[in-house]
């Protein structure tokens, strides 16, 4: 085993692609991550984001899957209310393995996405100030040092994310954004790094947004000019190398640490499919007779606002408001006496939820048919083919009890999770399926949200420290949740949670594939 480093730095890039960072090391567009991995371990990980798009930031801090920590999404399903709610401490409550070592090891953390409370703990920590996606307001431990922050840096806030396809100069002007906020995320990191720490995890989010918005031209609304549209095309990896030099200058600010930097997913194009999954839904459970039920007026006028205005009207009123009002958007329209199964929220994969009896307030499934009904849904869904093709689009249906076996929050994941096949969704016109006819996209050959890329489930490791072998290639297997076990065993620490993972082989004791 390797002995104990005497501080550890945590460098998160959220969404940074392992095909993308392979690629731009390997050509020297990243010089400061082609060191990192050329002085020590470095590969890929399997992240949940394969199954739960939402799910890897809470895998990654709590090192346990999500059927045990219960995040999956930024607006979740309360069965025990049925209604949508974000993520709280109240009702999900998780713990980050830094706010939980033992021997009061010193911590700071910063920005590290989905985290949805702050609690007191013997270290320093800013929560939700410039990341992708904020289920609650900024904040800070000790609590005055928001304030100190506000004095020094500013406010600099992640632009909202718009909904639908974007003017080729807001999305420049998003590059811009993007850009500036990596530039600050970075000073304030620094200064953080100037206090007494022996952890120290930064994350940066720029890469997340700007992989959603900027991965192709599909993002782009009207013409492109061919100068601009040079600027657009390179944009993305412009935001990779603004991260990669901040990654130079965190490391240089701390050359006595073990340096752990990583992604808990990666990014590329969007095959998403969730908007097609209401209709198809709809005539699984009518087998393919009549017509889909009206969403409701609520519904269709919530989802004709801008993306923006909706997350700035749910921010500025009370919680309970805005759960309800969320609940509506997304369930206008149901009888729930008459509806066995619907589909949740979901930015990436398609999520259908059992409207079962002693789980549900309103359940009208008893549990004697959940198995028989999700197998009918799960055969009905694999039937449908784009319309025009013939082609299928859907690469696996999973059913959560089979595919998470425990977990303690599992009964609030979806019921059935539907994998899309990793190919471009944006050419549908509508698709079907013999004997439940026909659903026609709302949107006709492009994805309504106006998203060029989504989520894919892997992520990227590379680890440099005392006794960690150079140019050493992680086996196949290393997952999301081996990374702070890997993390501890680098500090020669515990946690007082429990941890799922276990150190990664390659990292602690050197062993495997030096390489390739």
């Amino acid at each position: 085993m390797i002995p104990p480093s005497p501080r550890v730095l945590m460098i998160g890039l959220d969404a940074a692609d392992p095909i993308l960072v392979e690629r731009w090391t390997a050509d020297g567009t990243l010089p400061n991550l082609r060191a990192l991995m050329a002085a020590g371990a470095s590969g890929r990980l399997a992240s949940s984001a394969l199954h739960l798009a939402g799910s890897p930031w809470p895998t990654f801090y709590t090192g346990q899957p999500p059927s045990v920590h219960g995040i999956y999404h930024d607006a979740q399903w309360r069965h025990e209310r049925m209604e949508l709610a974000s993520p709280a401490a109240g009702w999900l409550p998780v713990q980050p393995f830094w706010r939980a070592l033992e021997g009061g090891l010193d911590v700071i953390a910063y920005d590290v996405p989905f985290t949805a409370s702050l609690e007191p703990f013997p270290g320093t920590e800013i929560a939700n100030w410039a990341v992708h996606d904020k289920l609650v307001p900024p904040a800070s431990h000790p609590a005055e040092l928001l304030a100190e922050v506000r004095r020094r840096f500013g406010e600099w806030p992640m632009s909202q994310e718009t909904f639908g396809r974007s003017r080729l100069e807001e999305l420049l002007g998003l590059r811009e954004h993007l850009l500036e906020n990596t530039r600050r995320s970075t000073e304030l990191a620094l200064w953080l790094l100037q206090r007494p720490w022996k952890l120290a995890i930064i994350a940066l989010s720029a890469i997340h947004r700007g992989g959603h918005r900027l991965w192709d031209r599909s993002s782009v609304e009207g013409e492109i000019p061919p100068g601009p549209g040079e600027v657009f095309d390179g944009a993305l990896r412009d935001l990779y190398v603004a991260c990669d030099r901040a990654v130079g200058e965190l490391v240089a600010a701390a050359p006595d640490a073990a340096v752990v930097t990583f992604s808990v997913h990666g990014m590329g194009i969007n095959s998403a499919r969730h908007d097609l999954l209401d209709g198809m839904l709809s005539r699984i459970l009518a087998n393919g007779e009549g017509s889909p039920p009206s969403r409701g007026l609520l519904r269709r006028a919530g989802e004709a606002l801008p993306l923006g205005w909706r997350r700035a009207l749910t921010t500025r009123i009370p919680s309970r408001l805005r759960d309800r009002i969320m609940t509506r958007w997304q369930t206008g329209g149901l009888d729930w006496a008459r509806t066995p199964a619907f589909s949740l929220r979901a930015d990436l994969q398609g999520y259908v939820r059992l409207n079962l009896v002693e789980r549900e307030l309103r359940g009208i499934v008893p549990p004697g048919e959940y198995s028989s009904l999700c197998d009918r849904i799960a055969e009905g869904l694999a039937g449908f083919r784009d319309a025009d093709t013939g082609e299928p689009f859907i690469e696996e249906i999973h059913r959560v009890d089979r595919l998470f076996t425990h977990g303690a929050r599992r009964d609030r994941l979806p019921d059935l999770i539907v994998r899309w096949k990793y190919t471009l969704a944006a050419p549908h016109r509508k698709v079907a399926a013999p004997g439940l006819g026909v659903v026609e996209r709302s949107t006709p050959g492009r994805i309504p949200g106006g998203r060029s890329g989504n989520h894919r489930g892997e992520g990227f490791l590379a680890v440099r420290g005392p006794g960690v072998p150079a140019g050493v290639r992680l086996r196949e297997g290393s997952r999301l949740e081996d990374l702070a076990p890997t993390v501890l065993a680098l500090l020669g620490a515990r946690a007082r949670v429990p941890l799922a993972g276990r150190p990664i082989a390659e990292v602690v004791s050197g062993g495997g594939g030096a390489g390739d």
